[in-house]
């Protein structure tokens, strides 16, 4: 990997994961983390957490504000959902609010991106997979129809990047169908036997081992997740500078707090408030 070059004294790079209490899920964040530092060796990056483990966003955030720190904060997340737009976009208005002057930036999330599809190839060819092999991009889902969407979006990216020929088609661990099962058994009534599924997770954890046990039940073969892959660096040091930049561009004209959804709770124009994290309740 080459260094890039920062200048002067940049913001903190603080990224922000959902969080499991799987230590190997943590110790491959804590991996990508220092892919990061390689690139940037100047920039200071640490992680942060919307649940299971510390810090918490709110914890990090009231640290570098005390310490008089400047912060770039990045939803260390493949899509825009209640993670990114509520969540940690809460967090940071709260500690905004009450640390007048707390420099604090805010990015957007990883995908859909070239560089998620670069390494979601890489992912795909050390699964033996060729151009024949019919694939399953299977996500977390959520109650979010903009961030389900996303994941179509991205499958469609990829089958692109690819060159066409065999299907990519989505799945989800949960929320939100199709499952795992389905897709793969819809791949199969298309006449395709050889079916690769390939999570969309950063890390290890509870639902990608989920979706690899659904896939190797379903008949189908199970790729890694994208892991610390130096691509996914890449990216998150190009999110990092756009949010320095102030030139952070967001897809958020279906997003449920600007757009109604019929059927579902509404929160348009409502304030986005973070997910309560076990730490900020112990810290009072």
């Amino acid at each position: 990997m080459t260094a890039l070059p920062l200048l002067g004294r940049d913001p903190v790079l603080l990224a922000v994961a959902h969080g499991t209490s799987y230590a190997p899920g943590i110790a491959t964040l804590q991996a990508l983390l220092e892919r990061v530092r390689v690139l940037a060796p100047a920039l200071r990056a640490e992680l942060a957490f919307v649940d299971h483990e510390s810090p918490s966003v709110r914890g990090a955030l009231n640290r570098f504000a005390a310490g008089g720190l400047a912060v770039a904060t990045l939803p260390l997340l493949l899509t825009a959902a209640s993670h990114s737009k509520g969540d940690i976009a809460g967090a940071v208005r709260i500690v905004r609010d009450a640390q007048p002057g707390f420099d604090v930036r805010y990015g957007r999330p990883l995908g859909p991106d070239p560089l998620l599809l670069s390494a979601l190839a890489d992912r795909v060819a050390s699964a033996g997979a060729d151009p024949s092999t019919a694939l399953v991009l299977a996500a977390a889902g959520a109650a979010d129809p903009d961030a389900n969407a996303e994941i179509w979006r991205t499958a469609r990216l990829f089958w692109e990047y690819r060159g066409g020929g065999a299907p990519v088609e989505v799945a989800y661990a949960g929320a939100t169908r199709p499952s795992v099962a389905e897709a793969v058994d819809r791949l199969h009534r298309l006449g395709h036997d050889d079916v690769l599924v390939v999570p969309y997770f950063l890390a290890p954890g509870r639902l990608p081992a989920a979706v690899a046990r659904d896939a190797l039940a379903a008949g189908a073969r199970a790729a890694d997740v994208l892991g610390a892959h130096d691509a996914v660096a890449r990216l998150v040091l190009a999110r990092y500078t756009e949010a320095v930049g102030g030139s952070v561009l967001m897809n958020c004209d279906t997003c449920q707090y600007r757009s109604p959804w019929p059927g579902r709770e509404q929160k348009v124009g409502q304030v986005q408030r973070p997910h309560t994290h076990p730490a900020d309740v112990s810290a009072g």
